[in-house]
Order: C-alpha cells, then structure tokens, then sequence
C-alpha cells in the first residue's frame, strides 16, 4: 500500500493563499499602471512639450487612473514646484548677488520675484479650482466655470512668466542667462499643464 501523502498544513495552506493573492494584486497593478502610462503617454503628446511632459507625470502613474482631472491637477502642481523652486532662487540671488541698488540688474530682480511670487499664488489657485472638479456635486456648468477659472490663472501665470524674462531685455551678462534660463524651463511646464487643462474643456 502506498504511503499517504502529508496533509497540507493549516498555516502552510494559509501562506499559500496569500501568495496567490499576492501575485494577482501585483498583475492587477501592473496592468493598471501600463493603461494610466498610455494615457498619460496620449495626453501628453497634445502638448507642446511631450516628453517633458511624460517624464515629469509618469511617475504619478499609479494615481493617475487614467483621470484627466487627476492628471491636469497633478500637472498644475509639478508646475507649482518648479515655480516655487525658481522664486526661491530669485530671492538667493537678491540677497547674494553682487548688483547696484539703483541698477538695472537690481530693479530686474526685484520686478521677477514679485511677478514670480504672484505666479506661485496664481498656480495655487488653479491647483485649488481643478481639485474641486472631483467632488460629486460639481455637475454642469459649474465644472465649465470652474475649469475656465483655472485656465485664467495658468494663462496668467504664463504672463508672469513672459513679464519676468522681458524684465532682463536690458540686462546683460551671466545674470540674465541664468534667470531667463530658468524661467524658460518652468514655463515649458506651464505651457503643458494650460494644455491638459484645455483638454478637460475639448474632452467634454
């Protein structure tokens, strides 16, 4: 006669289910992410910045569920950090920077991180106004209004932003490559999330 087989233990049996259930979270997940990556990859590529754009989301995939509120306010707060970022640095530079009083180089600074400091306020704002888009009574009008509100204080941003960089038209050197260069760069990012904020407007 031949010799049984050991039973499955309690604890082992127990281990064994959640290893099973383990792996099929994990292939859920994962199929979950390649489907918000595509979105975010298809989203982007109606920016003028794609590949900014995707690698600057993409990492926010999990959160994103394929959501273009999500990834509109999402989008709106990357560009705050990269304002904050470049005000923050502004205000280095006045404190640092070697500049007449009385300068062009002086009033230039000066004049960019106050419309800076207002842009970071404006992003806010429109990171404020998107966020509301998800609550359950927002139906309507009121996500026109609210999505037209937010597309105001990107579009002001991106003024800001233009206001700072003319600013330094007369102000030669390394300063003004340095300020400009940066300012550049973030308005790239704002350029991409006015963009996938239009899209809430031209998806409906």
């Amino acid at each position: 006669m031949a010799p049984k087989s050991p039973a499955i233990g309690p604890l082992l049996l127990l281990l064994l289910l959640l290893l099973v259930a383990s792996i099929s979270t994990l292939t859920l997940v994962s199929g979950s992410d390649d489907d918000s990556l595509a979105f975010i990859k298809k989203s982007c590529d109606s920016t003028l910045y794609p590949d900014l754009c995707f690698s600057s989301l993409s990492r926010y995939a999990a959160s994103v569920h394929s959501d273009p509120i999500r990834l509109a306010w999402l989008a709106t707060n990357v560009t705050i950090g990269r304002l904050r970022y470049i005000s923050s640095h502004i205000s280095s530079v006045r404190r640092t920077a070697v500049v007449g009083e009385g300068g062009r180089e002086a009033a230039a600074l000066k004049d960019c991180a106050e419309t800076m400091g207002d842009a970071v306020d404006l992003a806010r704002s429109s990171a404020s106004e998107i966020g509301k888009l998800t609550a359950p009574s927002t139906v309507g009008t009121e996500i026109a209004w609210r999505v037209s509100n937010a597309q105001t204080w990107m579009s002001a941003v991106m003024t800001n932003e233009d206001t700072c960089t003319d600013g330094f038209a007369a102000v030669p050197g390394q300063l003004k490559t340095d300020i400009c260069g940066r300012i550049r760069w973030a308005h790239k990012f704002t350029s991409n999330a006015l963009a996938l904020l239009n899209k809430l407007v031209s998806n409906r």
